[in-house]
This record gives C-alpha cells, structure tokens and sequence, in this order.
C-alpha cells in the first residue's frame, strides 16, 4: 500500500515563503472587499458582537487542538522521509485530537447555556462553534510538516471565494450576522475538511498498527500550555474588553483587531514556513545554518514591521474611512497604540520558532504562561480606564515583557544572529522614511483616503528604499543582485 502513497515534494524555503505570502496577501485583499461591505451593512453593534463570539470560540479551539500547530508539525517533519513511522504519529495524532475536540466542545456548550452573554446569542455559538471541530481535525499540522505550501495556498484563496461570493448572497440587513457568521467559518476552517480526505494520499492508516498515543503525551504537554497561553493573552483583549464594554466599544475595536491582524499576518508569512526548516536544520545541518536562516528573516521582518508600523500611525483615519467608514473613526487611536504589535508579534513568532526548532518547548511554554499573567493584569486595570486604548495598550505591554523575557533567555543565541544583521541602518532608514511621510500626510490630510495613503506609501517606501540601498543593508543588497 505504501507504493501508492504520494511523495511530497519538498521545495525551497523561498518557494514556501512566496506561496506563504500569497496566502498571506489573500487574507489581506479578501477582507479588503469583505470588511467594508460588513462594516457598513451589520454596523458596529453587531459586527462587535459576531467578533467576540469567534474570539470566545477560539479560545475552545485552542484547548482542543493541543497545541499540535507547533507540536505535530515538529514531530512529522522530523520523520516526513520515514513513511510507516510517520503514517504511525499521524494517525495517534489524530486519535489524540478527536478525543480532546469532543471533551472541549462538550465544555464549550456547557459555558454557552450557563453564561448570559453566549445564552443570548444561542443561534450565533453554534454556528461559530462548528470551527471548534473544523481547526482541531483539519490536520493542517501535517501538511506545513511536509511543506506542503502550494496545496495550502490553492485550497485556501478557493474557499476565501466562495465564501465572498456567499457573502453578497445571504448578507444584506443588519440582522444577517448569523449568516456572516456561518460564511466567515466557511471561509476560514471549511477547507480543512479537504485536508482530511487527502490524508491517505500521504500517510496510510491501520486497525492493526500497535498504537503508542501515550509517548506523546509529556513531549506534547509543554506545547498544549504554550499554544493555549500564546493564543489566549493574543486575544485577551478582545474577549476581555466583551465582558466589560458595550457591543458598540467591540464594534469599533473589532475593525482595529482586524486591520492589525491582517497586517500581523504579512509577517507571519515567513515566520510561518520556519518551523519545520528550523527544526531540519537542527537535526541534520547544523547550528550555523539556523543562526544564518533566522539572520536574514529577523532583517526582513524589522523593515516591514516598521513599515506597516509606519502606515498604521500616519494612516490610520484613511485606513478606517476606508475599510469601516466614518462611524469606526473614533478607534484611530487604538489602532496607532497597537500598531507595535505587528512587529513585536512577528519578531516573537521567529523566537518561538527556534525555541520548538531547538527543544525549548519547556522555556517557551514558561514564557507564554508569563504573558498571559500580565495580559490579564493589565487588561483588567487598563480596559476599565481608557476602553479600547487600554485594551490596546495592554496587549503591546504584555507583547513587549514577552519579547524582553524571550530576548534575555535566548541571549546567546541573539548575540549570535546580530552578527548578521543590520539592525542600525534599518532602524536610521525608517526613522528619515517616517519623518518625511508624516511630513507628507500632513499636508495631504484633506484629500481623498485613497490618494493620502498612496502618496504617504510612495515617499515612506522611496525613502527607506533609497537609504537602505546607499547604507548598503545586506538584505536588500543581496535581493537586488540577485535578481540582476
């Protein structure tokens, strides 16, 4: 039977980065048509409450999936050569998974009868609460594992489609946010269901295989704390600021949320492709090849983060008239707050991934229990003073101590990637970058939204382009002689 199996065909971390990036690029367009079709038809009241719902059902999802999104996909590439070892884990994995999502979402029905907010809105969890089941046993886990990043790509722009089209369809009065609901899980987990039924192109499943789920049950442990505590202070704002503010404070700082995650995402781009190379690197080529790897991709991701930083200040009421109207300009300085988080979260992101890569899932784990401590703290004190700035202020806060504790553990290690970076001459390029484009926006302030962001754009871009390049950045200068 294992003849018949399919080999994946492994490509470059360039390859995987550009097809990452597409995905990428597609949930930043996608919302782009959808966020300000939704903004105006559903309003903030009900656009608020439609995001807290799938922000408290993330929360659930990440119990259920256990952390595998890290865990299974160390555990598969380090055998993806190994056929029968690998259709083996592949298999208990998932025996794991099916268990834990059917114990959560018992949990989670359980929470949406007893507390009020959710038992006002019973039609609306469910509907959202279908996801639980899409993330946990999608399995997507074991296609990053054998970076399988075109497959993920094509499958998902596809179901990003149909969910657009669906959405023009069913979403017209303010009292179709059910239907929003059901679109977006279609649009964001439906596809999973694809990845299940392609499984046994890859791996071969057996009744009479011994199963051995308990060896993954310590290894895997640090990995479900740490993907639970990552994801839950990410979010804490969100579902926090539900407890304690209007449906009209959730409206206006769920576009924030949205814009700040599509721009987080870009990044996550190439963090997101690292995982399986790193942890290759650490088992067979060796230290020197992940200090260089991660060199380059902490470059990259300094320009853009301070980039996209640079966008969101300047242009944050363009962006809001844009993607919300003017009913969601009041949330302008939440955005400006939280901009920061888009660099310290990507930033993060690569010290995870080389705490998995490298075996430090024990420390990293400790660091995300350490932030979701702070986020709660400081989330609790700073939303019932300040609102939606607080929330946003928190989070960078907690973001912030995270990436200092991380910083400091790794301290060697870092000492080591900035023999290879360029750190000062990036962060000069973009302080000049940001000074004219301010400068810029300033006196263009009354045009057109459009017209303000595209000219902002071309001066920040030309700046830090032209003086990056006479500074002779090592990332950029080997980008341009390569393509030459």
């Amino acid at each position: 039977m294992d003849t018949q199996l399919k080999q994946p065909k492994i490509r470059s971390v360039k390859f995987n980065v550009v097809m990452n990036t597409i995905l990428t690029t597609s949930t930043f367009l996608f919302p782009l048509i959808t966020v300000p079709y939704v903004s105006r038809v559903l309003g903030p009241d009900n656009n608020g409450i439609v995001s807290w719902a799938f922000t408290f059902v993330g929360y659930f999802s990440l119990v259920a999936l256990l952390g595998f999104n890290m865990y299974g996909t160390r555990e598969c590439a380090k055998l993806r050569d190994d056929r029968e070892r690998l259709s083996a884990v592949v298999q208990e994995l998932l025996v794991i998974l099916i268990c834990s999502t059917t114990i959560v979402y018992i949990a989670f029905i359980a929470f949406v009868f007893a507390l009020p907010r959710t038992r006002d809105e019973l039609p609306l969890m469910f509907i959202v609460g279908t996801s639980i089941w899409l993330s946990a046993c999608g399995a997507e886990w074991f296609y990053r594992s054998i970076e399988q990043y075109e497959y993920i790509t094509v499958r998902n722009i596809l179901f990003k489609i149909a969910s657009i089209v669906l959405l023009f369809i069913f979403v017209h009065r303010t009292n179709d946010y059910p239907a929003y609901a059901a679109v977006t899980v279609l649009g964001t987990t439906g596809s999973n269901i694809l990845n299940i039924l392609r499984l046994r192109s890859f791996v071969t499943f057996s009744r009479h295989r011994p199963m051995r789920i308990r060896r993954h049950f310590k290894p895997m442990f640090a990995f479900s704390v740490s993907s639970i505590t990552s994801g839950m202070y990410g979010q804490i704002d969100m579902l926090l600021l539900g407890f304690f503010s209007s449906n009209y404070a959730l409206g206006l700082y769920q576009l924030v949320f949205k814009i700040r995650n599509i721009c987080t995402g870009v990044g996550g781009s190439v963090t997101g492709v690292m995982l399986p190379r790193l942890s290759y690197y650490e088992a067979q080529e060796g230290h020197d090849h992940t200090t260089r790897l991660m060199a380059k991709n902490f470059n990259f991701l300094l320009m853009l983060g301070l980039a996209i930083i640079a966008a969101l200040v300047i242009c944050a009421d363009p962006l809001i008239m844009i993607l919300g109207g003017g009913d969601y300009l009041p949330g302008n300085a939440a955005l400006r707050i939280g901009a920061p988080l888009v660099l310290l979260g990507s930033i993060g992101s690569m010290q995870s991934q080389y705490m998995v890569a490298s075996d430090q899932e024990k420390t990293y784990t400790y660091t995300n229990v350490v932030g979701l401590v702070i986020a709660i703290v400081l989330e609790c004190i700073l939303i019932p003073l300040w609102g939606i700035d607080g929330a946003a202020l928190g989070l960078v806060l907690t973001e912030l101590s995270v990436y200092c504790i991380r910083t400091y553990i790794l301290r060697d290690f870092m000492k080591q990637v900035r023999r290879y970076t360029d750190y000062g001459k990036i962060v000069l390029a973009w302080v000049v970058a940001f000074l004219l484009a301010a400068g810029v926006y300033y006196l263009i302030r009354t045009w057109n939204p459009f017209a303000q962001i595209i000219l902002t754009a071309l001066v920040f871009c030309g700046a830090d382009g032209g003086i990056l390049m006479l500074t002779k950045e090592s990332f950029l200068t080997a980008m341009v002689k390569r393509k030459r």
